[in-house]
């Protein structure tokens, strides 16, 4: 699970960070990326209910990595295909974030579900430090680090075992 905080915290706030530099119109971006923040947050918990912790973090890793892969690939288009790509990095990675808190409580025994927590945020924080210094690279390299850090994440969830509480 501390992979998991640590790759959504670090891809979230390297999205973050990196939007200034996505070509089109900065408030535009901005604004889709809130709006698929938004829309992420309503829909996790749905389909973490739905579809249980690993198949959503696969979803929402997935949806990251394409968003972020279309993003290097089309890094110098403008208009409506980067916002398209903002919008599916964005929803993905904030997809995950959510998740992470809420998954924990399924990973973990009651009786050390805080130190979890806490050890989990310490490493997610910690590595989250470095995301501005990476979104401040030359293109294509920090989306290059996202898609990457996010196909990883996506196969993680298969070696997950969720702990029985009685």
């Amino acid at each position: 699970m501390a992979f998991f905080w640590t790759s959504s915290s670090f891809n979230y706030y390297i999205i973050t960070f990196y939007l200034k530099y996505i070509p089109g119109n900065i408030y535009v971006n901005t604004s889709l990326s809130c709006i698929a923040e938004i829309l992420s947050y309503i829909c996790s918990g749905v389909v973490m209910n739905k579809f249980g912790v690993k198949l959503s973090f696969m979803i929402s890793y997935t949806l990251a990595a394409a968003g972020g892969i279309f993003l290097v690939i089309f890094f110098n288009a403008t208009g409506a295909l980067i916002a398209v790509f903002v919008l599916f990095a964005k929803f993905g990675i904030s997809f995950a974030f959510n998740i992470s808190y809420l998954a924990t409580p399924k990973m973990f025994p009651t009786a050390v579900l805080a130190t979890a927590f806490g050890i989990c945020n310490l490493f997610a924080r910690g590595s989250t430090i470095l995301s501005p210094i990476i979104a401040e690279l030359k293109d294509p390299i920090p989306m290059s680090i996202f898609s990457i850090m996010c196909i990883v994440s996506a196969f993680l969830p298969l070696l997950l075992r969720p702990v029985k509480k009685g």
